[in-house]
């Protein structure tokens, strides 16, 4: 799976990036015919939003999450998009 970041509105430190990368890895652990993600992470007014597009075969899925702690929106984001991908599988690939 390609994985793309993204920050916008600051400058994210390199760890966050890494812990970012872990965090979306648990999505391919889960579905594994992935292909890209690109995790968009944004600062405004001292609040924090996680943007994830995932590309899998025939849909795109995006989630959105804003909170005040920047790992906090980058976890809920994925357990989101976990939950979603979750249900795209059992409804298309019948598992």
């Amino acid at each position: 799976m390609t994985i793309e970041f993204t920050a916008r509105h600051f400058h994210a430190p390199e760890n966050l990036k890494e812990y970012a990368h872990a965090e979306v890895q648990r999505i391919y652990k889960i579905f594994n015919r992935a292909t890209h993600c690109h995790i968009i992470l944004a600062h405004e007014n001292n609040a924090y939003t996680t943007e994830i597009n995932l590309s899998v075969p025939q849909r795109n899925l995006n989630v959105k999450e804003t909170t005040d702690n920047i790992t906090k929106s980058i976890d809920h984001a994925v357990d989101k998009m976990i939950k979603r991908v979750k249900k795209v599988k059992s409804k298309t690939y019948h598992k």
